[in-house]
């Protein structure tokens, strides 16, 4: 009725991967020519790179394991490199791009911080839990015991870095406290997706947060 479009662009890692002859899928840190398709939007939303010990994903959507073959930074093809500093770059290409090819007064910009990892229960009492599958209540108070994940600081020094304005949804303390927030054990399938692990909030409360952030906008990095 109101002519409102919603697009979901999988997008595992924002930087480009390309399968090169002979070498095959090459992570390239330097490169967002996927990035074209965001700056028709009135609004985008992007959300923060997951760090594994094995892999770095960024997800704007379903969960999906995709990996890469090779990492490329500044023309160098290696086997990998640091997955922190890895995000890192890749995170300040993201950056560039917004600042060179998208006009922020037309598309306003968002980023949802960085998801929550609640893999050690001993975080809220429960020292042989290592994940928050089973967990049906929040932890108590507003406090969490371990720091805010390593990519927090990342994208808040990013985000800070940049003349454009790009709205910092900062919710990660949020999820954080919310360990019982992961309802893909009610898909149906029973199964685990990233809903929680990999959305830096939690579904039943960011989305509400996104929403009154929109009216109105602030003008400048936070919400």
């Amino acid at each position: 009725d109101y002519g409102v479009e919603v697009i979901l662009f999988h997008s595992n890692y924002l930087v480009d991967i390309e399968v090169q002859p002979n070498i095959g899928r090459v992570l390239k840190l330097n490169s967002m020519k996927n990035g074209r398709i965001w700056k028709e939007a009135d609004f985008s939303l992007f959300c923060c790179f997951f760090l594994y010990d094995f892999m770095i994903i960024s997800l704007i959507g379903i969960f999906c394991f995709c990996r890469w073959d090779f990492v490329e930074n500044n023309g160098t093809i290696s086997k990998d490199m640091n997955r922190i500093e890895a995000f890192r770059i890749g995170l300040n290409t993201w950056a560039k791009w917004i600042e060179t090819d998208v006009d922020t007064k037309k598309t306003k910009v968002f980023f949802q911080g960085a998801s929550a990892m609640h893999y050690h229960g001993s975080e809220w009492g429960k020292p042989k839990i290592k994940n928050c599958f089973n967990e049906t209540t929040p932890v108590k108070g507003s406090t969490y015991p371990s720091d805010l994940p390593i990519p927090v600081n990342i994208v808040k020094q990013v985000l800070k870095n940049m003349t454009k304005p790009v709205n910092l949804l900062d919710i990660t303390k949020l999820s954080q406290l919310r360990k019982d927030g992961h309802p893909s054990i009610y898909n149906g399938l029973h199964g685990l997706d990233c809903t929680h692990w990999c959305i830096a909030g939690v579904p039943d409360t960011w989305n509400n947060i996104l929403y009154a952030s929109l009216f109105p906008i602030s003008s400048k990095h936070s919400v």
